[in-house]
């Protein structure tokens, strides 16, 4: 990830400036730009709250579930590639944060997280709600899915505990830190001499000069390079080089389930996505004979992206893998050139080494041509022009592209319909999609849009989920009715947990499991109205781009009910056989 660009800060005081503790941990969140913090206010954690909310320069967002403040806090730092900033008090305050968290730790998105804890005189005494070490340790729990977990235990240490905590979310491979903090210490007083953040984390945008040349000098002698790109290229803000890279050689670029859209699906040189739910053209080019190298860029090739780490993809070609964590380089695959460190650095880097070659003399032996585009074939074609009714998840889908604005940032959340999204929906130029397939949780894509609508300034967010995610996490969209966050769900209602109905004809006994198929009929639009929400249903073709169109007019968040065929499965026969392969086995 780029370094996060620290905004203009206020005079600095004297040095040694006596000040309370909560004083100095507010000025290091504004120093790394923190204007949001997303959680629920509780006795344990009330000094920070209330401090928060006076402060005319950072909003606090009250949310529904403590889950979902994590997942609007993964969601703003998605987008605005900075630090977000997540709260909870002690006890389930606490631990409900836990899922959310986990999501950011596995994709890689920076968050610090506070929590409270009972006064550091009370600690082992079974004080309500406490969480120390003695009893139920939340430091412990926090610290396989952060790269930090700490409790600070008295103000001298909480800038030291602060400033590790903020270098290591925002260096190397991002991710979630947190702090746990008795209640007591927040207003005591605390001299502490200033640290400018670019004095506490260092720029890690090095690289090995030599082995990028090296790989400059293997795609230029590629006949048919393909360049696979994961989602740590949007991480790295990369986008823009990647492209320009696939252009100049010219190289085929398929992307990952969470790389969707990194690069434009309908430039002619997209191959769409490789994985699960991905595209036939994608798997003929990436496991064919013809394809002589392939250079994965910030992906860390696992089973989604891989089709269950399937050997074709690396036989008979030349392998260059790009990671800003070194412990996945080589990890799934043997490889021949490796380039540790960001993204956009070294693509920079490799597009001015191939620049100076060109002006050199030197011509690329690419076989591609950059203007014949590859033919894009979907399973089941057929059902994106079906008429029929209740529509077909195809069919809306393409409906959707007609009139989704090119600078929408969509996100979509996991079960069923994330497939489909895969699969059936084109992520054009400037559009955005937001996937938590890392950890995969049910939710996310449900709440994550209400903290991006926060951080997307002017840009219209989409949140595309299922009738399941919305009964899960929906109560999050009331946060977003009070705070007029502009996002617009479209809940696709099959009126069942689509993915694990199924999924069960095709593992284990194949027997469906009708025990998630709902019992009533759910009434989404109706419930978003009760919410305080703008809400259509649609069911027919050649409906919902009007809808669309009026929701996009509509001065707070909306949703938009699309009640699908359930009889149509998902494309999920990739997720199916990797499961039946792990049972076997």
């Amino acid at each position: 990830m780029n370094q996060a660009t620290s905004p203009t800060l206020p005079p600095v005081p004297s040095s040694r400036q006596p000040s309370r503790a909560i004083d100095v941990f507010l000025r290091y969140l504004k120093a790394e730009g923190v204007s949001v913090v997303f959680g629920i206010p509780g006795g344990l954690l009330h000094p920070f709250f209330e401090v928060i909310e006076s402060d005319p320069e950072i909003r606090l967002v009250v949310t529904k579930h403590e889950e979902g403040a994590a997942f609007m806090a993964d969601g703003y730092a998605r987008i605005s590639r900075r630090l977000s900033v997540c709260a909870g008090t002690a006890g389930p305050g606490a631990t409900n944060l836990l899922t959310g968290v986990a999501c950011a730790f596995a994709d890689g998105v920076p968050m610090l997280v506070v929590t409270g804890q009972a006064a550091s005189h009370a600690l082992g005494k079974g004080a309500a709600q406490e969480t120390s070490r003695e009893d139920m340790d939340i430091v412990a729990m926090f610290r396989p899915i952060t790269k930090y977990s700490a409790m600070v235990t008295s103000p001298e240490s909480l800038a030291r505990h602060l400033r590790r905590a903020l270098r290591l979310a925002l260096t190397g491979r991002p991710g979630p830190a947190h702090l746990n903090v008795p209640v007591d210490l927040w207003e005591r007083p605390l001299t502490e001499e200033w640290f400018n953040p670019k004095t506490y984390r260092p720029d890690t945008r090095t690289f090995d000069r030599v082995s990028v040349k090296r790989a400059a000098a293997i795609l230029m002698a590629a006949k048919h390079p393909v360049l696979f790109a994961g989602a740590g290229v949007g991480i790295g803000g990369a986008e823009e080089h990647l492209r320009t890279l696939a252009e100049l050689l010219p190289a085929r670029v398929a992307t990952t389930p969470r790389g969707k859209g990194l690069f434009p699906e309908n430039h002619p040189l997209s191959l769409g996505v490789m994985g699960f739910a991905g595209h036939a053209v994608a798997r003929e080019i990436m496991l064919g004979h013809e394809l002589d190298v392939l250079f994965t860029v910030g992906t860390s090739l696992n089973e989604t992206a891989t089709l269950n780490w399937t050997p074709s993809l690396r036989k008979n070609r030349s392998f260059i893998q790009l990671d800003i964590d070194a412990d996945r380089i080589g990890r799934n695959y043997p490889v021949d050139v490796a380039l540790v460190g960001d993204a956009q650095a070294i693509l920079v880097e490799v597009v001015y080494h191939i620049h100076r070659a060109l002006r050199e003399g030197v011509k690329p032996e690419s076989l591609w041509r950059a203007h014949e585009p590859v033919s894009h074939t979907y399973i089941s074609p057929e059902l994106r022009e079906s008429t029929q009714i209740p529509l077909t998840p195809q069919r809306w889908r393409r409906e959707l592209e007609e009139v989704l604005p090119n600078d929408a940032i969509v996100f979509s959340d996991v079960g069923g319909h994330m497939l489909s999204n895969v699969q059936y929906l084109t992520i054009k130029e400037r559009q955005k999609f937001i996937l938590n397939l890392g950890f995969g949780s049910m939710g996310h894509g449900t709440a994550a849009p209400i903290g991006a609508a926060f951080a997307a300034k002017n840009r219209p967010v989409f949140a595309i989920i299922g009738d399941a995610c919305f009964t899960m996490n929906g109560m999050e969209l009331v946060t977003a009715a009070e705070y007029d966050a502009r996002v617009i769900w479209i809940v696709e209602n099959n009126n069942m947990h689509g993915i694990t109905y199924h999924g069960s004809k095709l593992v284990g006994s194949q027997v469906p499991l009708a025990s998630v198929r709902y019992r009533r009929t759910l009434e989404v639009a109706a419930i978003a109205r009760a919410m305080g929400l703008f809400a259509w249903v649609v069911d027919t073709p050649n409906t919902l781009g009007d809808v669309v169109r009026e929701a996009l007019r509509m001065p707070g968040p909306s949703l938009i009910e699309v009640r699908v065929d359930g009889s149509i499965p998902p494309p999920l026969g990739d997720r199916a056989r990797t499961i039946a392969g792990f049972v076997e086995s």
